[in-house]
């Protein structure tokens, strides 16, 4: 008998936003497309979700704008938690030097101001969706 995980549901990412404004728009355009997505508001969740084994997702989204939990240390330990998986990191605009760094490590980096069809691309090329059986993405 296979190992039972304790994992209930798989989601295609994990988005991290403390700007609940950000999260929400971004979740509502993958959702629509048809990704399955896990949202926390902040690194620390994130972070949590992961330890906790309810997520394992094949790519992190992680928006570190107006999260006071959010350092580079910490973004670097939640990104090590699950190794080898892309990342796209959105980032404030004058907090270019502090994620410069960083940004030369993860897939994409963003620095706002953004637009959320950037990102929204990104996720595309880094985590395609499958076809159904017709051919067809869940967002035809």
């Amino acid at each position: 008998m296979p190992d039972a995980s304790p994992i209930e549901q798989r989601h295609d990412l994990l988005l991290s936003s403390a700007d609940w404004q950000s999260r929400a728009l971004i979740l509502a355009e993958l959702q629509e497309m048809g990704y399955e997505v896990m949202a926390v508001p902040g690194v620390t969740y994130a972070i949590d979700a992961i330890l906790k084994g309810l997520d394992d997702p094949p790519l992190l989204l992680i928006d570190v704008y107006h999260d006071p939990a959010a350092t580079p240390e910490k973004v670097r330990g939640l990104i090590s938690l699950l190794p080898g998986r892309p990342v796209i990191l959105l980032a404030g605009t004058f907090e270019r030097e502090r994620w410069r760094p960083l940004c030369r490590e993860v897939a994409r980096c963003f620095l706002r101001p953004i637009r959320i069809g950037d990102v929204i691309a990104a996720v595309q090329r880094l985590l395609p969706l499958a076809a159904d059986g017709d051919g067809e993405t869940p967002a035809d």
